[in-house]
């Protein structure tokens, strides 16, 4: 079960036995079942949601179906994993790492989405090691809801302080969701000297539909398909990027709202099918391409 569920579940317990007069034990199994019901909810509710928004996005049923499954799985293990200490990350994501077999640094910085943390990257990095990518930090965006640029400013310090330890290796990017647009505003800021390529994954490029539900939040409203901040920041790179970018995503992503706006015009992409939005983090396709888009650039 998931820590967040289970204290939410400790919570329900007490609250039934109190009201409902149910024994403890019983208390407790309605509330394991309810709170156990709440992530299917929400993920189910996303895939209605975005198709109400984009029916002609994706046609299949067998993809759609196959989509909502795994995203309710991989909702559940990514909120576990991004929910376990962080005082023990693997070594792959510790600052200084070696790079292995002592051969050429391949610096490489994994940069999350919005309301996840480093942990997402845990399918990744046996993949990473092995291919020879070292040092390979993995950045946290912090506070939660702070605007792109800020989240940017951050990490074009962490690009700049892992070109440094690297003797002047350009960094390679592999970023998800919001973080592709974290890393395009770093290219920006920084340019090609530092950064070597980015791959993007299910990275809302020309916005998600989705964001204009959340007008409260700075980066939900840059990710909106009207936002300014987008239309200037597309304006400045879409055709002429300063470095090779790939874009991989899913037609069935059930958050980036139409799925292809992770597409970019004259960057090389990967359409998968049958993944949602987190679900694609754990698709060996999705780690394969990426792999070779790095190794291509």
């Amino acid at each position: 079960m998931l820590a967040g569920e289970f204290a939410v579940a400790a919570v329900l317990a007490a609250l039934l036995a109190q009201e409902r007069a149910l024994a403890p034990g019983a208390a407790f199994g309605v509330a394991v079942a309810l709170s156990m019901l709440v992530p299917g909810v929400f993920v189910a509710a996303s895939f209605l949601i975005a198709t109400l928004l984009a029916p002609g996005a994706a046609t299949g049923l067998v993809h759609k179906v196959r989509a909502l499954l795994s995203e309710a799985i991989e909702f559940n293990t990514a909120v576990l994993a991004m929910a376990l200490p962080r005082r023990r990350p693997p070594p792959v994501v510790e600052v200084g790492a070696a790079v292995a077999g002592g051969g050429a640094a391949r610096p490489l910085l994994l940069i999350h989405g919005i309301v996840c943390n480093y942990s997402i990257w845990r399918p990744w990095l046996e993949r990473l090691r092995t291919a020879g990518f070292g040092p390979v930090h993995a950045v946290n965006l912090e506070p939660l809801f702070a605007d792109i640029e800020a989240h940017a400013a951050r990490v074009a310090q962490e690009l700049r302080a892992l070109q440094h330890d690297t003797n002047g290796a350009r960094v390679s990017i592999i970023a998800h969701s919001m973080g592709g647009l974290v890393a395009r505003a770093a290219l920006r800021l920084l340019g090609p000297d530092c950064i070597r390529g980015i791959v993007t994954i299910a990275s809302p490029h020309h916005g998600t539909r989705l964001a204009r539900w959340f007008p409260w939040a700075p980066p939900l409203r840059q990710m909106s398909p009207d936002s300014p901040w987008l239309r200037s920041l597309n304006a400045a790179q879409e055709g002429r990027l300063p470095a090779p970018l790939t874009s991989i995503y899913s037609l069935e992503d059930n958050l980036v709202v139409p799925p292809r706006s992770a597409r970019l015009a004259g960057a090389p992409a990967h359409e998968l099918r049958g993944f949602g939005h987190l679900g694609i983090l754990s698709s060996g396709r999705a780690i394969d391409a990426a792999l070779a888009a790095l190794a291509a650039g």
